[in-house]
């Protein structure tokens, strides 16, 4: 308050002294009294507008006005520099509509010739409306880092309170707010965003809107590939235990990262170290990750392994076929005589239960061989369940002219 008479009392002064300066000219000047007269402009006046604010809304009123001054060149100084009148257009008892309205101005000297500009202004006098709308959040997606992509942007709140004129009101078509953010986007952010409200023509309406801004969260995802688990046996199960089986609890995966490194990944493997396993177990294993690989969903692997306690069984008379004889000669055994022999099977019990001689197919090679008496490896064909060891590792033969 007093910062404001400060400002008024040192404008009289200046007042004062432009006036005794324009005095001392016309009298240097020799002006007559009639000569006295001064006009200026004062620019950009704010406008006031008086009406029920409560139930109207007005439309159309500039915000200021330019108001033109003529009279005694003191009394005009000292106006201008004050600037204590008011520029106000009286709409109290306006009716709802368009409609021509007169600028007027009060507090100011009646020895003063005074000229608004403008003069008159249309303005439309409304029923003032409040209603709630919906927020529609906007993203322009090619911000977006290659490969990423948005999901619906979350909006708080989600609903705007939006006051004006009654025909404004009923020509809202879309209440947006609209989020911008540099590119590349590679991840999930928040902004603030003014709300705008268009027309069906994208044009902006004249209306308050409460509140002004909201909060948009664009939830960004990278680029994700399903792929397939694969289990890599490593180490070898202590003496006496078979690995039965391996099952991951999941068969696949999905995988989010940069779109080249997941082109380039297949499948994701599951490495399980058998070498201290002795009994039927379950690991969670957690997904290792490539460079380039952000995340993986699941982190983790759930993997039962089951296991079978190795058995032994003797199976005999299994007989020892030759591949490769030349034409014109005969073969014998000279050992094992009758060319039969016994292999010791390990694996399962219920797998060895159910096992016979001619499950395995046991032959020598003796293509090349001429006439006389060899010592040749004995090869064995069989199930690949289990394991075997040959009683007898070589056979003696006896080649000869037939």
């Amino acid at each position: 308050m007093e910062s404001k008479w400060f400002i008024r009392i040192f404008a009289l002064v200046i007042a004062i002294l432009l006036y005794l300066s324009v005095s001392v000219d016309q009298r240097g000047s020799n002006y007559s009294a009639g000569s006295n007269n001064f006009s200026t402009t004062v620019e950009d006046v704010p406008v006031e507008a008086y009406y029920d604010q409560d139930n109207f809304v007005v439309t159309g009123l500039p915000e200021t006005a330019d108001v033109h001054l003529e009279g005694n060149s003191s009394i005009v100084q000292i106006t201008k520099s004050l600037r204590d009148f008011t520029v106000y257009v009286d709409l109290t008892n306006a009716p709802i509509g368009i409609q021509k309205a007169e600028l007027k101005v009060k507090n100011i000297s009646d020895k003063l010739k005074v000229r608004i500009d403008p003069a008159v202004v249309t303005v439309n006098v409304q029923e003032k409306v409040t209603k709630e709308f919906s927020v529609e959040p906007e993203f322009n997606k090619n911000a977006l880092e290659e490969g990423y992509t948005a999901e619906e942007p979350l909006v708080e709140p989600g609903k705007v309170s939006v006051t004006g004129g009654k025909d404004v009101i009923d020509q809202i078509a879309y209440v947006r707010a609209v989020v911008n953010a540099d590119a590349p986007v590679n991840e999930t952010f928040t902004r603030k965003a003014d709300v705008l409200v268009l027309d069906k023509n994208m044009n902006k309406l004249d209306v308050i809107v409460e509140p002004n801004q909201v909060s948009v969260t664009v939830p960004v995802a990278s680029p994700s590939k399903t792929v397939p688990v694969v289990i890599k046996q490593t180490g070898s199960p202590k003496e006496g235990i078979i690995i039965k089986s391996i099952e991951p609890s999941i068969r696949e995966v999905i995988l989010y990262g940069k779109k080249k490194v997941l082109d380039e990944t297949p499948s994701i493997e599951i490495p399980i170290d058998v070498s201290n396993i002795e009994r039927d177990t379950k690991i969670n294993i957690p997904i290792k990750l490539r460079e380039g690989i952000t995340a993986a969903s699941p982190e983790t692997i759930t993997v039962h392994i089951s296991v079978e306690k190795e058995e032994t069984k003797e199976i005999s008379n299994i007989p020892i076929r030759y591949n490769g004889l030349a034409k014109g000669y005969g073969l014998s055994f000279v050992q094992p005589v009758g060319g039969e022999t016994s292999l010791t099977v390990k694996g399962p019990a219920h797998v060895l239960k159910d096992l016979q001689a001619d499950d395995f197919e046991l032959f020598i090679d003796v293509n090349g061989l001429t006439e006389g008496r060899h010592e040749v490896d004995i090869q064995v064909e069989g199930p690949e369940d289990v394991k075997w060891e040959l009683v007898l590792k070589t056979a003696i033969i006896q080649i000869a002219k037939t």
